[in-house]
């Protein structure tokens, strides 16, 4: 027997954290249940796409979307090492559920005892809000890291105050700010309680907000813009009505009771309760933390959510460590009046929350209508060339896109019209010219079609002189457009027509002289008599055997057809498929839309040869 007082606190020590260890093996296991099974969501989506933007983009476009930039640092470097599939993407959400188990360990021994440490850790591993989130490719994993590393650092920082620790306690707090803005709800819970509980500490505490504030201030003066037009609370009087309103689901989803209802909800505050009924009065003061740490998110979260008329049980995620608290403390103490009390209660919390099994793994709390995140690309991927590049809308489903390609492909860019950034159309432009000069097809994927300031860029794109229309059609509820652009100039054709009844005459046409997945053409009208029925535009490129090779319809423009006397130019982009070759000849017509009749030339023809066109190999 080992009578030495160290090395027994040592090996009891060493046997706590084996037991750690298992409590990590079960936050692995949990979290690796159907890992790659449910598709990716849309906000997974855009961290994928996020995760693909330069490092400029990666801070800029964070300040935009209202979110801090440290979790799309971390998530860059990741998917530069691991590419890009479901399984590996999320996997990184696994990797910060274990982390979370040793964090909670060593947080909550520096708030209580090894017992309730221990036991926290268990209940962290399981609580099945973090569960949930354990696998979803979004930083709201990493915030119970950073909350709880904030929470160890200031919890020993008071305990023994140096300098050092202070500081150091800051910078943890500074890394959960940075990981999510709803962090700071658990972080003022947590720094009014060291303020309560150990006031002569205020020094050390006011060091560690000091230099939080210090390193945060940067990025709230960054992203000013984004906060301050996302902060817009109403009425006083109104808001707190809002809010209370919001306290039910708030609780509700913290304790995550899908499935179960109000009843999970009733077990978890009943095991609390009983709790605080076997533990002397004089050692309530431990549950001030954990209280804390439910009630100001659960009211900051409520008030903040009315605001911006938004609400998501992901924002609890921060807070959810504490409710692992106040189980923990509840079981500790029902564990130190009877095993049988203990085993009885987390027998009761295990048959509460086994049922939700499915609704954890199913990942539908930010699911709303049916979506195929494969859609895009099983449209796009037919029509597609080498050196196209596609233009998004919104970077969910450009994630979608760069996970369905596995980098095959054109790759893809961005013109985001859609929530939650809408970008001035000057920024949408100026990287649109960039492109246009070294592509020679874009296309662009438009979410809900010509809908907001889609319609804008929709506009600014009909209009462009250097985009030429390829095409147009719907996949599901996204309109996508394709242009070709012209990589050099066009020659003038010699052919001019005019239609037969006088009607409508071509008076110029340029085209392409060379082409390699696309041809351009331009054409010059003017109407004499508006047609008494709808017209349409043909220009089709034919083989030298005579066999159609491509394409493009559209019809005759509105503009033109508006303003009888007045030239306008009309253009067409035609794709070429990839076995084409040259030469092609150029045929343009105009046929009813009604009837499909072609209308006659005055040459007594149905179409009009403009010339030839050259195919690159």
């Amino acid at each position: 027997m080992d009578f030495n007082p160290f090395t027994g606190r040592r090996r009891a020590s060493g046997h706590l954290w084996l037991l750690v260890a298992g409590a990590c093996l079960g936050a692995f296991a949990l979290r690796m249940v159907q890992l790659a099974t449910p598709v990716l969501r849309w906000d997974e989506g855009w961290t994928v796409a996020h995760g693909t933007l330069p490092w400029p983009e990666v801070i800029r476009i964070a300040a935009l979307e209202w979110h801090p930039p440290l979790f799309y640092i971390l998530y860059k470097l990741w998917q530069s090492l691991v590419g890009v599939n479901t399984f590996a993407v999320r996997y990184l959400a696994v990797l910060a559920g274990v982390l979370t188990v040793p964090l909670t360990y060593g947080a909550a021994k520096a708030w209580s005892d090894r017992w309730v440490a221990l036991i926290a850790a268990f209940c962290n591993a399981a609580l099945p809000l973090l569960v949930y989130y354990g696998q979803v490719n979004r930083m709201y994993a990493w915030t119970p890291v950073g909350v709880l590393l904030a929470t160890w650092a200031l919890l020993g920082a008071t305990k023994k105050a140096t300098w050092a620790r202070g500081m150091g306690a800051g910078f943890a707090t500074a890394v959960a700010l940075y990981l999510l803005y709803y962090t700071v709800w658990p972080l003022l819970a947590l720094y009014l309680y060291v303020l309560l509980t150990r006031p002569r500490a205020w020094q050390t505490i006011l060091l560690a907000a000091g230099t939080a504030l210090l390193l945060f201030a940067p990025w709230l003066a960054y992203a000013s813009g984004t906060i301050q037009s996302r902060i817009q609370p109403g009425p006083l009087a109104q808001s707190l009505k809002n809010m209370a309103e919001l306290i039910g689901p708030s609780v509700f989803g913290l304790v995550f009771a899908y499935g179960r209802g109000w009843a999970a909800v009733g077990v978890v505050g009943g095991l609390i309760l009983v709790g605080l009924a076997v533990t002397p009065w004089r050692r309530w003061s431990y549950l001030l933390l954990p209280a804390l740490g439910i009630i100001i998110p659960v009211i900051g979260v409520s008030y903040g959510a009315q605001a911006v008329r938004f609400f998501a049980v992901r924002h609890f995620v921060p807070a959810a460590p504490f409710l692992g608290l106040a189980l923990a403390w509840a079981l500790g103490q029902l564990g130190r009046r009877s095993g049988w009390l203990l085993a009885l209660a987390v027998g009761g919390l295990l048959v509460t929350f086994w049922p939700v099994r499915s609704d954890v793994y199913a990942k539908m709390l930010e699911v709303v209508d049916p979506f195929d995140p494969t859609a895009d690309w099983r449209y796009l991927s037919p029509l597609l060339r080498s050196g196209d590049l596609v233009f998004f809308n919104n970077l969910a489903k450009a994630g979608w896109y760069e996970e369905s390609r596995k980098v095959q492909g054109a790759p893809w860019s961005y013109a985001l019209t859609w929530e939650p950034i809408v970008e001035p159309l000057p920024v949408i432009a100026e990287r649109v010219e960039t492109a246009i000069a070294r592509h020679p097809r874009l296309w662009f994927v438009l979410y809900k079609g010509t809908i907001g300031a889609n319609n804008g860029l929709r506009a600014w794109l009909s209009a462009h002189p250097m985009l030429y229309p390829m095409w147009e059609g719907w996949a599901g509820d996204t309109l996508v457009l394709g242009y070709v652009t012209p990589q050099g100039p066009l020659v003038e054709s010699p052919v001019r027509g005019r239609l037969a009844d006088g009607s409508i005459e071509l008076t110029c046409a340029r085209l392409t002289p060379e082409a390699g997945s696309g041809a351009a053409v331009e054409l010059d009208w003017l109407v004499h008599t508006r047609p008494d029925r709808p017209v349409k535009v043909f220009v089709h490129l034919m083989s030298e055997d005579g066999r159609l090779v491509a394409q493009h319809d559209a019809a005759f423009l509105e503009t033109c057809l508006a303003s009888p006397g007045t030239p306008c130019t009309d253009r067409h982009g035609v794709g070429l498929p990839a076995d084409a070759v040259g030469p092609l000849t150029v045929r343009v017509g105009l046929y009813s839309e009604e009837t499909g009749e072609r209308l006659r030339w005055d040459t007594g023809g149905e179409f009009l040869i403009l010339g030839q066109v050259g195919v690159k190999e």
